[in-house]
């Protein structure tokens, strides 16, 4: 009697003392994957980040500036200088300086900027679908959790009332006392296993809601349909991956970053006007300054940003491989078991069931060994299990493999 109170014990304190009351809001009767995913889409930190960037990055290229900052000097001469000020009167000087950008740096800058901008929308994108993929897993896993814990408490519920049955013959003496310790280690085990799947049951639930912020149950999860699988287009593919998209964009960056590079090897001339008062004379001032490129052409500059450019050439053509493999690989597992799906109720529990059917049968009429019971019902858990694992796992399989084409998880 002491197993199911430490259970139920147990699974409170989790869920006790992970879900305050009043923490979260609450969702409605069912919390489905769309639920999660949408949850997670819109009101995520990670999602409210990226879009504060992406905000940030266009209100930068609107601000960009069309030149640089003039500079401004005030200079009074011949301080100090020992002598009457009717023989060297202060010399006094008012300039400004602004520098005119040559070699298309001005285009260059706002160019940067909008490579900036575009690769923080990419950026924003493949966050987007990290959140996705690690939702339904975290959903997935909590709903594979739910069904085993289901079907474990149904066949322990089954087992405890085997084990009365099988000591009241005990008690009359037509069956051996080892009978009953055989059946009651098996519903030991059986609790055991119970008791950790419906421990990791709730903190995976506890888990994905604290995430998203809101209060559900278990009960509250629904299985998704099985989604259909995308189609094997690898080119359309590539174009809709958002890590396809960002790895572009970086080459775009860098390319602008380059012609930046480019055009600061052009030297910028300086104009330079003012008032200058001098000997009691007031007059005006123009200069124009022009450095000469003899030594510096922003040779390492320009290098280094080359190196750079060839760098996220490669670094796409990785992405483009890696996308490829991921393609391949996820649409495949999810063929081969969306498939196995369809059928694993029919060829692996259907027989289990009519085996354990068998044995109970033979059991109420007191004409079987408990051990060939135990294994019957041990080979019905387990196939039950199996089929739940497949199941959700073929889920699972399909939802990557829509996101590995660049498609939303579900239809």
């Amino acid at each position: 009697m002491a197993g199911p109170a430490v259970r139920m014990l147990c699974a409170l304190m989790v869920f006790g003392s992970a879900v305050p009351a009043g923490a979260q809001p609450p969702v409605g009767p069912t919390f489905t994957l769309a639920d999660a995913l949408a949850r997670a889409r819109d009101g995520s930190p990670e999602g409210a980040a990226a879009r504060a960037r992406v905000e940030a990055a266009g209100r930068a290229v609107e601000k960009t500036a069309p030149m640089p900052n003039p500079t401004v000097e005030f200079r009074s001469e011949n301080w100090a200088s020992g002598v009457s000020r009717s023989v060297l009167p202060l010399d006094t000087f008012a300039e400004i300086t602004q520098v005119v950008e040559l070699g298309g740096k001005r285009g260059a800058r706002r160019g940067v900027a909008e490579a900036d901008l575009a690769t923080m929308q990419a950026d924003e994108a493949v966050i987007r679908r990290a959140l996705a993929v690690e939702i339904s897993r975290a959903y997935l896993d909590a709903l594979r959790l739910r069904e085993r814990q289901r079907t474990l408490t149904a066949q322990s519920a089954d087992l405890a009332e085997m084990v009365r049955v099988l000591g009241r013959r005990v008690e009359v003496g037509t069956t051996a006392e080892s009978d009953l310790l055989k059946l009651r280690t098996e519903e030991a085990r059986l609790g055991t296993d119970l008791l950790r799947t419906e421990v990791a049951a709730q903190r995976a639930l506890v888990e994905i809601t604290a995430r998203l912020n809101v209060e559900a149950s278990l009960d509250a999860l629904v299985a998704p349909a099985l989604p259909a699988l995308p189609v094997a287009d690898d080119a359309a593919a590539l174009e809709r991956r958002p890590d396809v998209t960002a790895a572009q964009r970086a080459v775009a960056s860098a390319q602008q970053a380059l012609r930046l590079e480019d055009a600061r090897g052009t030297p910028d001339p300086a104009l330079n006007a003012g008032f200058k008062r001098t000997i009691g004379y007031n007059t005006g001032v123009f200069t124009v300054t022009m450095p000469i490129p003899l030594w510096d052409r922003n040779r390492v500059a320009r290098i280094l940003a080359q190196g750079q450019v060839t760098a996220a050439e490669l670094e796409r053509s990785a992405v483009e491989r890696r996308a490829r493999g991921e393609m391949a690989a996820t649409r495949m597992a999810a063929g081969r078991l969306s498939e196995r799906a369809r059928d694993v109720r029919t060829r692996l529990v259907d027989p289990a069931r009519g085996a354990r059917d068998a044995a109970r049968a033979a059991f109420a009429s007191g004409a079987l060994d408990i051990l060939r019971l135990v294994d019957a019902e041990r080979v019905f858990t387990d196939a039950t299990l199996v089929a739940i694992d497949i199941e959700i796992d073929a889920i699972a399989a399909a939802i990557e493999a829509r996101l590995a084409a660049g498609e939303d998880p579900l239809p």
